[in-house]
């Protein structure tokens, strides 16, 4: 009687094994990038949108073709081949105005959630962690700051250290001005986003796996960095994707009411405000470019971050939610 060949060679026949073996090599980042695109298309859409932005703020300079802040053709120009966007009432091209404003919106966007979004969940965990008199302190100043109104709070940060008048918007060459920007969108996230953390963290101390550690004699610092942190870290994420929308839209209200950017500098929202206003009905391109850059940009960021929480949170997982 003729043996197959995983018989005769004392096992399964060499290589049988070897796709199986191969996908068990895939790297474990892959492999959750592949999940994420084949169960949550609209995420993968989102981010596709948020790294083409962030491609275009990077190379914002090798994208533009005229100047964004001198006028050098005919105002209120419709989109042609010349000047894809159109010109505003200045003569200033659309589009560089628009892949230029990317810098100052994306920059002030990151920098703003960066900042929250580390110091939220530092607040976060100290007030969840400890209690007493942390958490008290730090809950009645988030109740101080909730008290008084956004748009308030940033009027009279802007007013006391002075209004912005940057004249360029990029990471490596942001200034005091733009920082005043950003410190005042900055304080008023700080509390709110503590507060999410901090019920995280009351829910995770009394969880099994941290008494069981702290009964071995885990430190507070290793309980906090390795059972806390990791554990609230989805929540963090998915915090700082749609924080950034919301800081880009700030960003956008401001410099709509006169308190972002300075005028003439390329901004998203500067765009859309000032004396470009006057000329929407005759010249619509002026506005829907920068309304469609920003809208696109906080839709991409949303669907993000609402993928990524699927994803991401123990407690949506395996629930069938698509």
């Amino acid at each position: 009687m003729t043996r197959g060949p995983e018989v005769a060679s004392g096992g399964l026949a060499p290589g049988a094994l070897l796709p199986e073996a191969e996908r068990g090599r895939r790297h474990p980042a892959l492999k959750w990038l592949s999940k994420f695109i084949r169960t949550k298309p609209l995420g993968a859409f989102g981010a596709l949108l948020v790294l083409g932005f962030i491609l275009i703020a990077v190379f914002a300079p090798v994208l533009t073709r005229q100047s964004p802040t001198r006028g050098a053709s005919i105002p209120l120009q419709s989109p042609s081949a010349a000047h894809w966007f159109g010109t505003d009432s200045l003569g200033r091209d659309v589009y560089s105005r628009v892949v230029q404003g990317s810098q100052i919106s994306l920059s002030v966007g990151l920098m703003v959630t960066l900042i929250t979004v580390t110091v939220s969940t530092l607040l976060g965990i100290i007030a969840g962690f400890y209690g007493r008199w942390p958490d008290y302190l730090i809950q009645r100043s988030g109740e101080v700051f909730s008290a008084i109104p956004g748009l308030i709070l940033y009027f009279l940060i802007i007013a006391a250290f002075g209004r912005p008048q940057s004249q360029g918007g990029n990471l490596l060459t942001i200034g005091w001005d733009l920082r005043v920007l950003i410190f005042a969108l900055s304080l008023n996230a700080f509390f709110g986003g503590s507060r999410l953390i901090r019920g995280q963290v009351l829910s995770l101390k009394q969880s099994e796996f941290v008494t069981a550690a702290r009964a071995l004699g885990a430190s507070d610092r290793r309980l906090i960095l390795r059972h806390i942190l990791p554990n609230v870290a989805p929540l963090v994420i998915v915090t700082a994707t749609a924080g950034v929308g919301a800081v880009i839209l700030s960003e956008a209200a401001l410099s709509f009411l006169g308190l972002g950017v300075s005028p003439g500098t390329p901004s998203w929202g500067a765009d859309l405000s000032g004396r470009n206003r006057a000329f929407f009905i005759e010249a619509p391109w002026m506005a829907i470019a920068p309304g469609v850059a920003i809208s696109l940009t906080v839709l991409g960021l949303n669907l993000f971050g609402d993928a990524l929480r699927d994803m991401l949170d123990p407690r949506l997982r395996g629930t069938g939610r698509r």
